[in-house]
């Protein structure tokens, strides 16, 4: 990766969801973190926060994760969610990406949610530029009431994204297809 051209940054960026340790430190993490927050916010509201889980915090995620699986459905097998269970272990850290709307005559809650999703886009990009491997996740783990208590979730929060952090393991995974495709011109 060329770090001095943005433009092979971003095409060279790729979701990588076999991540080993190390993480990022305290000192990467919080670099990483800042070029998150220099996205587009209209307001300056920064409506969105970062959860960062990692060590012994993964385990408890798992657990939350298994216990809305549980409870979502009573029916599951222990290996079902077991499987659940180690979910989080698949990375050695994960920042889960807060949606934190906050009321605004100008600024509707679209734009603020947009700007989160750019906070965890922007997270992914800072990741592969300093080296590490980031994966975005979604799901309905977010949703669920014993996942949203465990993050302390207000109730006008939501995760917009689970990112994982850790060290690329495992193949680059193949380019991205060329834009065309998706490119109408009005003229």
């Amino acid at each position: 990766m060329n770090g001095d051209d943005p433009l092979e940054v971003l095409r060279g960026r790729r979701s990588r969801p076999a991540l080993a340790a190390p993480a990022p430190g305290p000192a990467e993490l919080h670099d990483l973190l800042v070029a998150a927050c220099a996205v587009p916010d209209h307001g300056r509201l920064r409506p969105f926060r970062f959860v960062v889980i990692d060590d012994a915090g993964l385990g408890a995620l798992g657990d939350a994760f298994a216990a809305a699986h549980a409870e979502r459905s009573p029916d599951a097998s222990p290996a079902d969610l077991a499987r659940t269970r180690r979910k989080p272990l698949r990375a050695p850290m994960i920042v889960a990406v807060v949606c934190a709307p906050v009321e605004h005559p100008k600024v509707p809650v679209w734009e603020q949610r947009a700007a989160a999703v750019c906070a965890a886009h922007a997270l992914t990009i800072a990741a592969h530029v300093r080296g590490f491997g980031a994966m975005w996740r979604t799901g309905w783990y977010g949703d669920a009431p014993k996942v949203r208590a465990h993050l302390d979730l207000l109730d006008t929060e939501d995760v917009t994204g689970w990112i994982y952090l850790g060290t690329p393991a495992g193949p680059v995974p193949a380019p991205r297809p060329d834009a065309e495709p998706a490119v109408t011109w009005l003229r």
